[in-house]
């Protein structure tokens, strides 16, 4: 039995037609806005880059000038209703990646509000001067009518290859990628060269290939030395998917151990208790986590260095066409 035919053996599949149906013929509301909103989203169960594409569009627009207001549901926080993210908040608060996005780019206004229609209205009362509205994970948010819709997929499991849950990773039914403006395959492997260029049946879609760069270290708490080539490294992950990451760290430093958590893990003292064990017991090892995990790892004391991940262009794959696509502007 083929995936497509799999797939409408779940009761899931039939409740996202019928959810699709009813917003297609407008018996659900959708509302639009008249100001840019741009939502980055996936139909896959995690790990497409969706947070390292928010920042990047957000720092973009701070370089041409306007100003970004990035809107998260702000999953695992524990508070309710709209609410603006500082750079002293704490995750429990806010959410993980709401808090990683407005700490790696300060100039951007981050707020979380579960009610997204709701949200976009605050921010442009609090900011009526020409906001642009970026939406963090809200593709499967009908509710919203997006001025551009960016679709992210994992190059290693493109959705158009994939099948719906149970059965695959979907969340949502592969026809749903009809209402990006663009796809961007992320994690892609070495050169552009060397990318497989991936086909699906919405072939008038514009689609973008990219890699995941890593830059400087920067330290969590009171770390040891910076490693350098060759140093053992204790790597911890709360992330949807790992791969790319620890295969850079395989490649410039010596893994000794990776301490892989769920996505959005909330580190208990048992698990801090379990770094330090380990760092106690090998000191020539060095600590290294994601700007994701880092900012659950606050206030832990854990020595250690924060890796930064930044979404990028392949030379010749037009960055400008895509952000002039995606914001028209140049």
């Amino acid at each position: 039995m083929t995936g497509s035919y799999l797939q409408w053996l779940s009761p899931y599949a039939w409740v996202l037609a019928l959810r699709h149906l009813l917003y297609d013929r407008g018996l659900f509301r959708s509302y639009a806005f008249d100001v840019p909103v741009i939502c980055v989203g996936n139909i896959t169960a995690g790990g497409t880059g969706k947070t390292p594409m928010t920042e990047y569009l957000a720092g973009r627009l701070l370089e041409k000038g306007k100003q970004p207001l990035v809107l998260s549901r702000g999953y695992g926080r524990k508070t309710r209703g709209f609410r603006y993210v500082e750079l002293n908040a704490s995750s429990m608060e806010t959410g993980d990646e709401p808090l990683q996005i407005k700490r790696q780019v300060p100039g951007a206004v981050v707020a979380v509000c579960e009610d997204r229609a709701e949200g976009i209205r605050r921010l442009v009362v609090d900011h009526p001067h020409d906001p642009w509205i970026i939406l963090d994970d809200a593709f499967q948010h009908r509710r919203i009518r997006a001025g551009k819709n960016i679709l992210m997929s994992d190059h290693a499991r493109p959705f158009a290859r994939d099948i719906l849950l149970p059965f695959g990773r979907l969340r949502d039914l592969p026809s749903a990628a009809g209402r990006a403006d663009c796809i961007v395959y992320t994690h892609c492997p070495g050169s552009m060269a060397g990318c497989e260029k991936i086909g699906d049946r919405h072939t008038g879609i514009p689609v973008f290939y990219t890699f995941m760069s890593y830059g400087s270290l920067l330290p969590l708490h009171n770390p040891r030395t910076l490693p350098h080539a060759g140093s053992p490294v204790l790597l911890v992950t709360g992330i949807a998917n790992a791969r790319a990451l620890k295969e850079h760290v395989q490649q410039h430093f010596l893994l000794a151990r990776h301490l892989e958590f769920p996505d959005h893990h909330r580190f208990t003292g048992k698990d801090i208790a379990r770094m330090l064990e380990l760092l106690d017991r090998n000191p020539s090892w060095q600590l290294i986590t994601t700007a994701k995990d880092a900012v659950r790892l606050a206030g832990s004391g854990i020595p250690g260095w924060v890796i930064p991940v930044r979404i990028s262009f392949f030379p010749g794959e037009s960055e400008d066409a895509f952000f002039h696509l995606v914001t028209g502007l140049r």
